[in-house]
C-alpha cells in the first residue's frame, strides 16, 4: 500500500545514498558505472557515477550562491596515512527540510593504488560506505548521497562525516529554523495512542499547491518519506489535503514533523504523539455486508457496500473507500460515535481488484483492511 507502515527510523536526517553527479550531492538522480561501489546503512550495495569532475573550490555556498563568510558553519579534517579526505563545499545554511548539499573528495597522496572504504556518517550515525579506487597522486570528487534535514522552530546544527581507516574529514553546518504552516492538520496537534497503533496526518494548506507532493515527513527528525506517489495523489485530489501513515510501535513520545516545500519556501507542521498502554486504540471493521469475500465486478449493475465500525472511545470519524490495483480513491462516508455503518455505492469495478476500506477516528487512529475482492 501506498505511504504505510513506515518503520521508525532510527536517525535523524536523512541520507539519500549514492544519487549525485560530478561530486555534488543531489537528491534523486541516479548515475551508473565506474570502479567505485556504495553499500547503504543496510548493506545494499549500489553503483557511482563513472564520471567524475573538478572538485569546487574550498569555499561555503550561501541560499542564494554566493560566498558566505560570516557562516558559523565548522569544518574538521585529520589523516595518519596516505590517503586524506576534504569536504570542500556546501549551500550552508539551509532551512531545516530543504536538501544540504555537500561536495566532498578523497586524494591519494602515495605512490601506489589505494582502494578505501569510507563511511558516511550523520549526526554520528551511519548511512552508507563508499568503495572507490585512487590512482597515486589522485583527487577525486567521493559520491556520498544528499541530507535533508528535519524542519526545526529554533536553529540547530548538522554534522556530516566522512571517515575511512586512516583518514576523517567533518564538517557541521548551521539549520535555519523555519515557520509554521498555515494550515489545517489533523489529528489534534498533541495526541495519546497504544502501542502498534497506526495514525494518519492529514495536512491542507495554500502552499501545497494545485497538485499537492510538496511535503517531507520526519519522526524524531528521522526522515520518514515523501508525500508522493499514485495513493497520495488520488488522495489529494479528493481531500485537498497531503497525508502520511505511521505506526509507533512502542512506548514513548514521539515528533512528527512535516516539511512543506512551498512556492515561499520550506514551512513546517508538528504534532505530539504519546504512546502509552492507556491511549487509544485503532478502530475496528466488525461486520460487512456482502458477507462474502468475493464478488462480481458489478457487470449488471451497480454493487452496494456497508461496514459496521466501532471505536472504544467513542470517536469515529470517516471510511475511506479504495479500489486497489487502479489507485482510485472511491469516497469518503462519515461516521460518528462508537459505532456506526458506513456505505458505498460501486459503479462497475474491475476484475481481479480488491476494496480497501481505511476506518479514521477523529484521533487520527486508523484501521485497514481488504474487505472485498471484484471477480
Amino acid at each position: 500500500m501506498d505511504g504505510t507502515n513506515w518503520s521508525r527510523l532510527g536517525r535523524r536526517p536523512y541520507l539519500f545514498g549514492a544519487t549525485l553527479g560530478i561530486g555534488t550531492l543531489v537528491a534523486g538522480r541516479g548515475y551508473g558505472g565506474g570502479d567505485e561501489t556504495t553499500t547503504d546503512s543496510a548493506g545494499q550495495e549500489t553503483d557511482t557515477p563513472a564520471e567524475q569532475a573538478e572538485s569546487k573550490a574550498d569555499t561555503t555556498v550561501d541560499q542564494t550562491g554566493g560566498e558566505d563568510e560570516t557562516t558559523a558553519d565548522t569544518d574538521r579534517e585529520e589523516a595518519t596515512g596516505d590517503v586524506s579526505l576534504r569536504i570542500t563545499a556546501t549551500n550552508a545554511p539551509v532551512t531545516g527540510g530543504d536538501i544540504l548539499e555537500i561536495t566532498a573528495e578523497v586524494e591519494n597522496t602515495s605512490e601506489t593504488v589505494s582502494r578505501p572504504a569510507i563511511d558516511s556518517l550523520v549526526d554520528g550515525e551511519r548511512q552508507s560506505t563508499i568503495t572507490t579506487t585512487v590512482a597515486p597522486g589522485e583527487t577525486k570528487p567521493l559520491e556520498i548521497g544528499s541530507v535533508r534535514p528535519a524542519p526545526v522552530a529554533d536553529t540547530d546544527t548538522v554534522t556530516v562525516r566522512l571517515e575511512s581507516e586512516t583518514a576523517m574529514a567533518e564538517h557541521t553546518a548551521d539549520v535555519l529554523a523555519s515557520d509554521e504552516v498555515a494550515a489545517a492538520q489533523t489529528p489534534a496537534r498533541e495526541i495519546t495512542v497504544r502501542p502498534d497503533t497506526a495514525v494518519l496526518f492529514d495536512l491542507t494548506a495554500d502552499a501545497l499547491g494545485a497538485y499537492g507532493g510538496r511535503t517531507h515527513w520526519f519522526v524524531d527528525g528521522a526522515y520518514a518519506g515523501h508525500a508522493q506517489g499514485p495513493w497520495h495523489t488520488a488522495y489529494y485530489s479528493h481531500q485537498g489535503a497531503e497525508y502520511w501513515r505511521h505506526t509507533f510501535d512502542t512506548a514513548g513520545t514521539y515528533e512528527v514533523t512535516a516539511a512543506v516545500d512551498g512556492d515561499e519556501g520550506i514551512t513546517r507542521a508538528a504534532w505530539t504523539v504519546h504512546v502509552t498502554p492507556t491511549g487509544t486504540a485503532a478502530p475496528t471493521i466488525d461486520g460487512k455486508r456482502p458477507a462474502a469475500d468475493s464478488l462480481a465486478a458489478g457487470r449488471n449493475g451497480d454493487l452496494e457496500f456497508e461496514l459496521d465500525v466501532t471505536h472504544l472511545d467513542g470517536d469515529l470519524e470517516r471510511v475511506v473507500w479504495w479500489l486497489g490495483h487502479v489507485d482510485r480513491l472511491l469516497g469518503v462516508s462519515d461516521v460518528s460515535g462508537a459505532a456506526d455503518t458506513a456505505a458505498l455505492t460501486l459503479e462497475g469495478g474491475c476484475h481481479g481488484c480488491p476494496i480497501i476500506a481505511w476506518v479514521i477516528s477523529t484521533d487520527g487512529t486508523i484501521a485497514e483492511e481488504q474487505v472485498w475482492l471484484l471477480e
